[in-house]
């Protein structure tokens, strides 16, 4: 095999390569020594056919077989001997082939651009840890107490108030007719809490022990019987037990019962979950402040072909983000301003940037992507979608090339989390307002929730997808 590069510009390259009729001969006999033992021809036993009667016989079928397992062989070959990375799918044009000739073609191909090691260790990052204040600490500790209270039977005497623990039997009706679900045993519910239906704890107040009481109530608007929602209804209550609550001291020997050594030791711990709730937004922004570093440490040209694929992907998603602000159907209707295209390249720009300098880490340290991490993310897509886990892992099984998308945001996941191993780490303790400020710095405080162009049909976005605008 001969192979030239005619032709290089930045990251296009263009070779030439000719495979010898000698070496597609040879190819031909090897493929006709391995299959025939299992040729049958008239007059001889299997696998003792002359090769040139084999070949009178079968030589076409097996000259096209050959042929494209060459081409696809060589211009593999062709790109590896010249050191060129492709950063997609070459583009091959034959310009001559036939029995008795030369595989003669030409390989257009956009190659990786060179990307200089990361030394890791010289990266620093800032990892946040949320603290709990003292209004945070109050309200898990009430919480607690609250949960755990102890309740004392009533004396028969005295009626139910806010706060008493009430266990009743009850009948319902609407227009004076049962309903499937209209009785109950032993229902407790705790006055103003209002949990039952809203408004039923108010007409309770003040009844006592074995009382009967006919509570008036509108059933709720979401009740699961669609033609009972909202029904005017009567409740015939027969009261079973009263309890009034127990004091609940918030102190040391409260903290034993809940598995503490102490109040102290208590408080620690719910400081310690406080801060694991924030862990996976503390997480993306430590792996959002790596990705920006790595934005701005890195000048390399982008693949053109890339990049326009990328701009489509881009493109498509900002077009659904304003139809569903705009509230339109028409996908026709929505067009991009000069502003939104600009923001497109800027977007597409980084994501292919990313993608490459990442994948170029990942494979300097021979990052991989099990086959159990894939199928535990396909899991993970499969509970997005109660319901529907049957027709998406068939649509899986039937779209392998589908499936080996789903292995993108788990290998960019596993680079990051390697950076974050290697990098010089600073902790810093921050409220939940200052975390919110971090989030959303004009939001005065406001939650704002901003959609992550990554894993819905994150299925089937590949790991530049998900460098999008961290």
């Amino acid at each position: 095999m001969k192979v030239n590069v005619t032709s290089s510009k930045g990251l296009e390259s263009k070779l030439s390569v000719i495979v010898t009729k000698k070496e597609i001969q040879e190819k031909i006999d090897k493929k006709l020594d391995e299959v025939k033992d299992t040729i049958n021809l008239k007059g001889f036993r299997p696998g003792k056919a002359p090769r040139e009667l084999l070949k009178k016989q079968f030589g076409k079928a097996l000259y096209g077989e050959v042929i494209e397992k060459t081409l696809n062989d060589s211009a593999f070959q062709a790109l590896k001997d010249k050191n060129i990375k492709p950063a997609g799918q070459p583009k091959i044009d034959i310009k001559s082939s036939g029995e008795d000739k030369d595989l003669e073609f030409t390989i257009e191909v956009e190659k990786v651009p060179e990307i200089k090691k990361v030394d890791l260790s010289k990266i620093e990052i800032e990892k946040y840890e949320v603290k709990a204040d003292k209004k945070d600490l109050e309200t898990r500790l009430n919480s607690l107490a609250e949960s755990s209270k102890k309740y004392n039977e009533k004396d028969a005497s005295k009626t139910a108030a806010n706060n008493d623990l009430v266990e009743f039997n009850y009948e319902a009706t609407v227009d004076g007719k049962s309903f499937e679900g209209n009785k109950a045993e032993k229902l407790q519910i705790v006055l103003g809490k209002d949990l039952f239906i809203k408004g039923f704890d108010k007409q309770i107040i003040g009844v006592k022990k074995n009382d009967e009481k006919v509570v008036k109530i509108n059933l709720p608007d979401n009740y699961p019987k669609k033609e009972l929602a909202g029904k005017a209804s009567e409740f015939k209550c027969k009261i079973t037990n009263i309890k009034s609550p127990e004091e609940q001291k918030i102190d040391d020997a409260f903290a034993k019962n809940m598995g503490a050594k102490d109040l102290s030791d208590l408080k620690s711990m719910i400081e310690k979950q406080i801060s694991k709730e924030f862990e996976s937004i503390t997480d993306q922004l430590c792996k959002k402040e790596i990705l920006d570093q790595l934005d701005k440490q890195f000048k390399i040209d982008l693949p053109k072909g890339m990049l326009d694929t990328e701009v489509k992907t881009v493109e498509h998603t900002m077009i659904h983000e304003k139809m569903h602000e705009k509230g339109e159907k028409d996908h026709s209707k929505i067009k991009l301003d000069e502003n939104d295209k600009k923001e497109v390249k800027k977007i597409s720009d980084r994501r292919v940037k990313l993608a490459l300098v990442l994948a170029n880490i990942g494979e300097e340290h021979s990052i991989k992507v099990s086959s159990q991490e894939l199928q535990s993310e396909l899991e993970k897509q499969l509970r997005m979608y109660p319901g529907q886990e049957k027709t998406i892992r068939e649509y899986y099984q039937k779209n392998p090339a589908e499936l080996a998308k789903l292995r993108g945001p788990i290998f960019e996941d596993k680079v990051l989390n390697l950076i974050k191993d290697k990098a010089k780490t600073k902790v810093k303790s921050i409220t939940k307002e200052e975390l919110q400020n971090i989030i959303s710095p004009n939001s005065d405080n406001k939650t704002k929730s901003k959609t992550k162009t990554t894993k819905k049909a994150t299925a089937k976005k590949a790991s530049t997808k998900k460098t999008s605008k961290k």
